[in-house]
């Protein structure tokens, strides 16, 4: 198969890493594009990050290219999402901040937490063509795994309605300030969905939302998504092309994560580290490490 590989960083990212195989004139490339969120371009190996390591990234900068003079669309997650996904920017795109539809709504009981029942963010204008839609029309199978964050659950802009054939993740970019959230969101033709549905964390809405009882929790959504988006690029046969939307959530703080041997190597690192308490209201737990956990 023949790809393109992108990563990119949104919220403060103003960088971008191209891996590109050359195809021919008549084919249709294979595009993964990669955003991640809340990092900025300081903080890979391959801008001359010295304290956080970045082998994987920086091995796909060296077989494609920098970019030295790239902005994301926004500061903040919505109106950069919205900048990439219709092309324009944010003064001329509807969605300008982080509009929540989840105030106010009725709650529903999850095991031993309240959480609301509908959940996401403001739509993108339906009568205005975004980025899935423009590959689904190209002859591309699509699959956008992480946050969407580009509409609410049951609005005209979530992800069956978009061009997209396959999505695993959070529709809210809210419920994704959780790393152990109550539960996910999914879109799958495979599976016969015929709207976007919940997915509960059986093992995670046992204990609480936030507090020393949340680190109890065990199903990691990083792990997760990631999982969903290597399954989905498994199933692809070659006989068509494929358009790989991977928004994954981090390093977007809750910087709550499981104890592994990167974070334990980071920790010796940064072994003077700085704490900080949380928002239980924002769905951020206290961390101990907060470098650490922020390069794990």
């Amino acid at each position: 198969m023949k790809y393109i590989g992108i990563a990119l960083g949104t919220g403060l990212l103003a960088t971008a890493a191209l891996c590109a195989n050359a195809a021919s004139k008549d084919s249709k490339p294979n595009i993964i594009f990669i955003l991640c969120d809340d990092m900025g371009y300081g903080d890979l190996g391959c801008y001359g990050q010295k304290y956080i390591q970045t082998p994987n990234i920086d091995h796909m900068a060296a077989e494609g290219m920098l970019f030295t003079q790239a902005y994301a669309g926004s500061p903040v997650s919505a109106p950069s999402r919205a900048s990439l996904m219709t092309g324009q920017h944010t003064g001329h795109t509807h969605v300008r901040g982080n509009k929540e539809y989840w105030q106010g709504v009725p709650t529903v009981k999850y095991g031993v937490n309240d959480e609301f029942t509908i959940v996401g963010q403001e739509p993108y204008d339906e009568n205005h063509i975004i980025l899935p839609e423009i590959m689904k029309k190209n002859g591309y199978t699509t699959g956008v795994f992480g946050k969407w964050a580009g509409g609410y659950e049951g609005s005209c802009s979530t992800p069956d309605k978009r061009g997209v054939d396959e999505f695993y993740g959070y529709i809210c970019q809210f419920q994704a300030h959780l790393y152990y959230p109550n539960f996910l969101n999914r879109y799958s033709t495979q599976e016969g969905d015929t709207a976007v549905v919940r997915i509960l964390m059986e093992d995670n809405i046992n204990y609480p939302m936030f507090g020393d009882d949340y680190r109890k929790r065990t199903q990691y959504s990083a792990d997760l998504i990631h999982g969903k988006a290597l399954e989905w690029l498994d199933k692809q046969d070659g006989e068509q092309p494929f358009y790989g939307f991977f928004t994954y959530t981090l390093p977007h703080a809750e910087l709550v994560q499981p104890n592994d041997s990167i974070l334990k190597e980071y920790k010796k690192k940064f072994f003077r580290d700085k704490t900080w308490g949380g928002v239980k209201g924002g769905r951020y737990n206290a961390t101990e490490h907060t470098h650490a956990q922020f390069a794990g």
